[in-house]
């Protein structure tokens, strides 16, 4: 499964990773293309090297947040060890597949939700199953 298995599904190229010295944390995001459709967008997304290959599959109820602040700015165990790899593995591709946001009333709340834990969930599951582990970047699932 390689970046091309992805773009049939439907993900689109949103952002190159590369190291800089410009920023703090040594890597720069440039954006090549925009298929993110409004500021607070949820989506499910990849991460390859420049020949395809898959390095991390990944989720967040807001793509411009994880990728303009939290990949870029934000210091945890994930943003780091994609960061390092960056500086000193290889520069990344980001591809993204943004979901709509569900809206139901429930108990007479307005309630909003996405299914990019439940994909991202199954999209691992695949991928473990046809190659035995996890993406090289991934953490283990359950």
């Amino acid at each position: 499964m390689n970046k091309e298995y992805y773009i049939d599904k439907g993900f689109e190229l949103y952002a190159h990773m590369i190291p800089s010295e410009k920023y703090t944390q040594g890597i720069e995001i440039m954006y090549p293309s925009n298929p993110i459709k409004s500021d607070n967008q949820p989506g499910v997304y990849i991460l390859t090297n420049d020949k395809g290959k898959l390095l991390k599959i990944g989720e967040t109820q807001n793509l411009t947040q994880r990728f303009h602040k939290g990949y870029r700015c934000i210091s945890n165990i994930t943003n780091n060890r994609i960061r390092e790899h960056i500086k000193n593995v290889e520069s990344i591709w980001v591809y993204v597949l943004p979901m709509p946001i569900v809206t139901e009333k429930i108990l007479g709340f307005k309630c909003e939700t996405s299914y990019v834990k439940g994909l991202e969930h199954n999209l691992l599951k695949e991928y473990k199953g046809k190659y035995e582990k996890v993406p090289p970047l991934n953490a283990m699932i359950s």
